[in-house]
């Protein structure tokens, strides 16, 4: 199941309720996976502008996306993808059931 560019979009509680539904609907051994913007300490000026400008209102750091999908599954990965030709951060999830 994907969740691309969803999660930033909603507060805590709304994306607490998507993640517990996607929990709810994998099969064991089945996966979750998110990719949304994401803030770091220090990250390309370019990348903090465009995402300070996006319309989500919940961009959060990695702390704040590892304990949403960690709250859920316990089987998860957080990564931070730092894009170099058009500077963006995203934090990406990886989750198993």
């Amino acid at each position: 199941m994907l969740a691309l560019g969803v999660l930033h979009h909603l507060d805590d509680d709304e994306a607490g309720t998507l993640i517990d539904c996607a929990y709810k609907a994998l099969k064991p051994g089945g996966r979750f996976v998110s990719a949304d913007a994401c803030r770091v300490k220090g990250q390309n000026p370019i990348a903090r502008f465009l995402i300070d400008r996006d319309r989500g209102q919940n961009v959060r750091d990695e702390s704040g996306y590892t304990r949403l999908i960690k709250a859920r599954f316990s089987q998860a990965r957080v990564l931070i993808r730092h894009q170099s030709w058009i500077p963006y951060t995203s934090c990406i999830t990886v989750s198993q059931r």
